[in-house]
């Protein structure tokens, strides 16, 4: 509910009505006489703000940006967004940004722009959530901005309920300037629509980067040997794109002994590996180098690895093969594809092919995978005591990770 206020508030022979709180504020009509002063119409903006449940400083503030001298206009407006099933708290936030909506047209200004992502699918919830999210969509031009905007992501996203989705969730790209001339570049390098699609979906504002430098990016990926019809080839642009947290991960990674070379290599297997949190890195490194004994250049043949989770799959599978090598049944556990293999595959080929140990083994994997935080492996020796490994889930790959 807003926060409203029971005041009688004088202004020369004018008396507004007490206020009575209700889903919207809805205030008498004032009706200013000829004597009316500017600073009378401030404050009567100033009260009408502080109504809708702004603090006093902040709407003081808004009204030098909006002013109005009755509230017919503006109680248009909330009418308008409590038919659409805008909250009390939602309207307030989207004023506290776009306070000039108020004395808006709501029909004529308003409205077109709830109906044009209505008759493109979108719910009303829909709508609440990208309009709260993004009010300054209603500031934009319905011809001149938010129709090509939204035909420019249609054209790539194919469908309205796909192009609604992307919006709803990056409301902001409903009217933010998408430079074509990234997009033009890397379709001129090879880059399919399908491919720049996914970019629009899941990494839409490597896009919106200047594009010298987007470009060189591009040529640079080239060059290495990504192929750009792969996905791998947009994550990758995705990783290289974020500058400051690339530096940094290669500073990790050449702190565990990788070169500039094995990173590169690494990157092209799998280029989500510089996508991993320095935590989630610095978790896997420490438990194949320090628990399992791997010499860390290791992982640079098998950088998949990076990102599949320790809890539930990484850990549980090494007490398994630890088991296994304790009981001479198989020669090391220093090997790479227990771990990048599906579930069925490890089960298949590390638990249910041993008929006599097959239970016991199940059961062991089963219960390390569901509490493993407080275990830790020995180096040499079968599993003992984890001591407390914080749980670091970012970007895990529950299966094998093979998109191209």
């Amino acid at each position: 509910m807003f926060h409203f206020y029971r005041r009688a508030i004088l202004c020369h022979n004018l008396r507004f009505k007490t206020l009575k709180p209700s889903s919207f504020l809805l205030l008498q009509p004032f009706c200013s006489s000829s004597s009316s002063s500017s600073s009378q119409n401030h404050t009567f903006t100033i009260n009408y703000l502080i109504d809708l449940g702004l603090s006093p400083k902040l709407a003081s503030k808004l009204s030098t940006r909006v002013h109005f001298n009755d509230s017919q206009n503006p109680n248009s407006v909330l009418n308008l967004f409590q038919s659409y099933g805008f909250s009390n708290s939602q309207f307030s936030s989207i004023i506290k940004i776009c306070p000039t909506l108020l004395v808006f047209d709501p029909n004529k200004t308003i409205l077109p722009k709830f109906n044009f992502l209505l008759s493109k699918g979108a719910s009303k919830s829909d709508l609440v959530h990208i309009i709260t999210q993004n009010p300054r969509y209603l500031y934009q031009s319905l011809e001149n901005s938010i129709t090509p905007s939204y035909d420019f992501l249609k054209s790539f996203l194919q469908s309205n309920k796909a192009t609604i989705a992307s919006i709803r969730q990056r409301p902001s790209s409903i009217n933010t300037r998408i430079s074509s001339q990234n997009i033009q570049f890397l379709l001129q390098n090879g880059v399919p629509q399908s491919k720049v699609a996914i970019l629009f979906k899941d990494w839409y504002f490597t896009l919106t980067q200047n594009p010298p430098i987007f470009e060189k990016v591009v040529v640079e990926l080239k060059k290495i040997g990504f192929d750009p019809k792969t996905t791998f080839f947009i994550t990758a642009l995705r990783a290289k794109s974020l500058t400051s947290a690339w530096q940094t991960k290669v500073g990790v990674y050449k702190k565990w002994g990788w070169s500039r070379e094995d990173i590169v290599a690494a990157f092209l297997k799998h280029p989500w590996c510089m996508l991993a949190s320095v935590e989630k890195i610095n978790a896997v490194m420490e438990f194949f180098v320090k628990e399992i004994g791997w010499e860390s250049t290791e992982l640079v043949k098998h950088p998949i690895i990076i990102m599949l989770s320790l809890e539930r799959r990484i850990v549980p599978r090494t007490y398994v093969l630890k088991f296994l090598e304790s009981k001479g049944l198989i020669e090391d556990v220093k090997l790479a594809e227990p771990f990048k293999v599906t579930e069925e595959v490890f089960l298949k080929n590390f638990v249910n092919c041993f008929k006599e140990e097959a239970s016991q083994l199940l059961k062991l994997y089963e219960e390390n995978k569901k509490d493993v935080p407080d275990r830790v492996f020995k180096k040499g020796s079968p599993p003992g005591p984890w001591k407390g490994r914080k749980k670091v889930r970012d970007q895990d790959h529950d299966e094998d990770v093979t998109t191209t």
